[in-house]
């Protein structure tokens, strides 16, 4: 075994928090709060303190130095060369936080952040196979130090991993050979079918959309009866919360990708802060653009407590949230790990819920998702409609999708993950401009699980017409690309998902874009046809066919209606049930994202739209 080294005397002299009172950097009273805070949750006490905002990683450091007997290194002003650096294997780096930082002769001096971890020491030092000597150093500089020795190694991974590995479940490439030559022969027969028998080939064509939203529609009412009459989302009551032993907790990683936010960052500062999770247990990650300098600037003004950690994306194509993503998982240290997003405000006791969730589900289950819905939900028309939306979506069709087995696609954050099943997946697809769905659908042909539990995040509903189509044009953009990666092959996706997940996915999936896209071309030929009777349509859809059409037309639209305005019934949120019911007129908005989605398909597919956010509050202002 490799030696492990240590000065003699090392025996420690005073307790840490003795030493940092003593040296004046803590209070008496902070003191005794960080020791009730590790009495509670077992946590290192340098770590809670750090967490707490009384003292800043370098202070630990040094006063662990000092209690351990051992010399400090300060990495972030004395930067090992990144060859020594690489001694150690990143992996191994970071779990244990520790890094080499100079060669004498056949010894290698490492820095760690923690000499008291035994285990650890063991570890590195077997690791490295050479003796060691240790000196200590900040947790903080730890990570800085990986970051800038891997940043290329770590961009290259955000990008490429998905690609690499699973190139048949990636995006990168938007339509198959195969695709397009169906697509091409599919219309060519269409076109001559129309010049040789329009009459039947119209009736068929009648029929076939008929029969579409049908099943369609009777597809979201079998889930809605599912959702209504079934337990099994996962329910965490107040006493498992009031019974739970903060010491089992385990890390849990918060991952917020960061683009041009200054507006909502330090309400989404205040909410993180808010988690009834101990600090300690927390590795939140902050993801800024390369070249967003005014948010970062503006988070290292606001000062948050050590546990907010700082990365910063190299630029590079592509510009989207998944690579953010990637780039943060890459870090990742927590047992879990979960997505907000900017405007977000999860529920403070989601943290807590996900892990008693996660130990009462089936083993199967690796990802949990919770509700969402808005805190602006009443500011306009157009957030009224997105809340019935909303409301149907998370509290009708994605229960049910659980409740018979389906595929869920994720909603966009509050997803929470076994963080190392994420990684086996190969993580999230940095060229679908809709990563959450696709992750869903991944994770569903690998055999595992998405379960619905008992919280809600509260987000800003999108108030502004052109952003909310911009917001939109991304989301079904990216459920066409979606669609078209995991229909490559049909064949595996069927066995994969079996016949139950097949069609749910087509439903769900498949289905929205065909809706979204169909729905204008309908209602323009059923208005034209009640008002002006014309005979061009009349030769071509004869009264049975287009009545049977319209009729499947209008019963879908009114049960799509209907269920948007039970959602938001079932939520309390009553002043959205009207605009519920008043939702084809904003299917008429979801028909125009869609048909920019499908131009921007073809034209720049991995284009990520921002959504702007903060509007309630420049809002709020204006009011004011």
């Amino acid at each position: 075994m490799a030696q492990v080294s240590r000065p003699d005397g090392v025996a420690r002299r005073d307790p840490l928090g003795q030493i940092l009172l003593r040296k004046g950097l803590v209070t008496g009273d902070q003191l005794a709060a960080a020791l009730e805070t590790q009495r509670r949750s077992g946590d290192r006490l340098g770590r809670i303190l750090v967490s707490l905002g009384y003292v800043n990683q370098l202070a630990v450091a040094r006063a662990l130095a000092e209690q351990f007997g051992l010399p400090f290194r300060d990495l972030l002003a004395d930067p090992p060369p990144a060859e020594l650096v690489r001694l150690l294997d990143e992996d191994t780096a970071r779990r244990f936080r520790a890094v080499p930082v100079a060669v004498d002769g056949d010894v290698v001096e490492v820095a760690v952040a923690d000499p008291g971890d035994e285990a650890a020491l063991v570890a590195v030092a077997a690791r490295l196979g050479r003796p060691v000597r240790w000196v200590v150093t900040g947790e903080l500089d730890i990570y800085r130090t990986l970051e800038r020795v891997y940043r290329d190694v770590y961009l290259d991974r955000a990008r490429s991993d998905l690609l690499l590995r699973r190139p048949d479940q990636s995006a990168h490439e938007t339509f198959t050979g195969g695709q397009l030559g169906a697509a091409l022969v599919t219309l060519a027969l269409l076109f001559i079918g129309l010049l040789v028998a329009p009459r039947p080939v119209t009736v068929g064509l009648s029929a076939a959309v008929a029969a579409v939203y049908a099943a369609l529609a009777a597809h979201r009412l079998y889930l809605m009866v599912r959702a209504l009459t079934s337990t099994s989302e996962v329910e965490v009551t107040a006493e498992e919360l009031r019974a739970i032993d903060e010491q089992t907790l385990p890390e849990y990683t918060i991952l917020v990708p960061l683009y041009r936010e200054t507006e909502v960052l330090p309400a989404l500062l205040g909410a993180l802060a808010a988690l009834d999770y101990p600090a300690a247990k927390l590795d939140i990650k902050l993801i800024f653009d390369e070249d967003d300098p005014e948010t970062l600037a503006l988070a290292r003004r606001l000062r948050p407590p050590g546990h907010f950690k700082f990365l910063v994306v190299p630029s590079g194509w592509p510009r989207t949230k998944p690579k953010a993503l990637n780039y943060g998982l890459i870090q990742a240290t927590g047992e879990y790990c979960v997505i907000y997003d900017a405007e977000d405000i999860p529920e403070p006791d989601q943290l807590k819920k996900a892990v008693i969730a996660f130990r009462k589900a089936p083993p199967d289950v690796v990802c949990l998702q919770a509700r969402l819905s808005f805190y602006n939900r009443d500011q306009n028309a157009l957030t009224r409609w997105f809340t019935a939306e909303y409301a149907q979506w998370f509290d009708l069709t994605l229960p049910g999708l659980h409740a018979t087995g389906g595929v869920i696609p994720l909603g966009g954050n509050s997803n929470h993950f076994i963080t190392e099943k994420v990684r086996e997946l190969g993580a999230w697809d940095p060229y679908n401009v809709t990563e959450d769905a696709d992750l869903g659908v991944r994770l569903a042909r690998a055999g595992y699980r998405t379960a619905m539990f008992n919280s809600t995040t509260y987000e800003e509903a999108n108030s502004e017409l052109a952003n909310w189509v911009r917001q939109r044009t991304r989301w079904l953009k990216g459920w066409m690309q979606t669609w078209l990666v995991h229909m490559r092959d049909p064949g595996p996706l069927f066995k994969e998902l079996g016949p139950w997940g097949f069609l749910s996915f087509q439903s769900v999936i498949g289905g929205t874009i065909f809706i979204a896209l169909a729905n204008p071309i309908l209602w323009t030929l059923t208005t034209v046809w009640f008002i002006g009777r014309w005979a061009e349509i009349e030769a071509l859809f004869p009264g049975p066919a287009f009545y049977l059409t319209a009729v499947s037309l209008y019963l879908g639209n009114f049960l799509f209606a209907y269920l948007y305005a039970l959602g938001a019934a079932l939520r309390g949120y009553h002043t959205a049930v009207r605009y519920g019911l008043l939702a084809p007129v904003y299917w008429f908005l979801l028909s125009v994202a869609a048909w920019r989605a499908l131009f921007h398909l073809f034209i720049r597919p991995f284009h990520w739209e921002k959504t702007a956010h903060g509007l309630h509050l420049q809002a709020e202002k204006a009011s004011a």
